[in-house]
């Protein structure tokens, strides 16, 4: 599993570090990241996106409150594991409405935070299925590898043609994709076309086929081509 990321979100700086050192304790390995406001957590979430696997949110904070700085997460990641903390219990209704994970009282204890983060522990070793990120009208996706079939541009839009038969588009290139999909089981075989392997059902010298998808395999890229899928079959075999 990656080293894990967590953030700690409280404008108390007691309580900020009391909760650090609690989830420092239950994750050694852990980087942990404290901020004094929804503000200054959401600034680094809207210029890099969310590198958090869970992030822990006080309610009660000036400016944006927690459950407001939760709507905006919520825009850039709709999956993120958060986990409110707060005085009173008055806000379940509101935390439920942002998808919450947990909700503790404080004074939070070892033993709320261990048992909020084993069960993650093992939702995240669970979750290391390479992913695809990108964005689309201000929100960050995710989308599994193994979803995918193949990926096609057009016009500055890419298109990723999902198994189960829906398109997902963001506006881009293919270029802007080749590093996130480096060493994996896609393959560039044409100007406006990846093509997962574990996808294809045969090839000829030009094209690749897909069930009834048919996609070229353009002459710049042959060779490349045909030396990735030759030694995706050799590793195939092996496993």
């Amino acid at each position: 599993m990656n080293e894990l990321m967590i953030a700690v979100c409280d404008d108390e700086a007691e309580d900020a570090n009391a909760l650090r050192n609690l989830v420092q304790q239950a994750l050694p390995k852990a980087e942990i990241r404290t901020y004094a406001s929804g503000q200054s957590l959401l600034k680094l979430i809207e210029s890099k996106g969310n590198p958090f696997h869970a992030i822990f949110l006080d309610i009660h904070m000036p400016g944006k409150s927690g459950i407001e700085t939760a709507e905006e997460i919520r825009k850039w990641d709709r999956m993120v594991p958060i986990i409110f903390v707060s005085c009173s219990d008055n806000y379940y209704r509101e935390a439920f409405d942002v998808f919450a994970y947990q909700y503790l009282l404080k004074p939070v204890d070892q033993r709320d935070v261990e048992s909020v983060l084993s069960l993650l522990t093992e939702f995240w070793e669970r979750d290391e299925e390479p992913t695809i990120h990108f964005r689309y009208r201000a929100q960050i996706y995710a989308v599994r590898h193994k979803q995918v079939r193949y990926i096609s541009s057009s016009l500055h839009t890419v298109i990723f043609h999902l198994t189960d038969g829906r398109n997902v588009h963001c506006r881009g290139k293919l270029n802007d994709f080749t590093e996130q999909l480096r060493d994996s089981s896609f393959v560039r075989c044409h100007q406006s076309f990846f093509v997962n392997m574990d996808a294809v059902t045969g090839m000829k010298t030009d094209s690749f086929t897909l069930d009834d998808i048919i996609i070229p395999i353009s002459r710049s890229f042959a060779k490349e081509v045909q030396e990735s899928y030759t030694q995706y079959l050799e590793k195939k075999k092996i496993k």
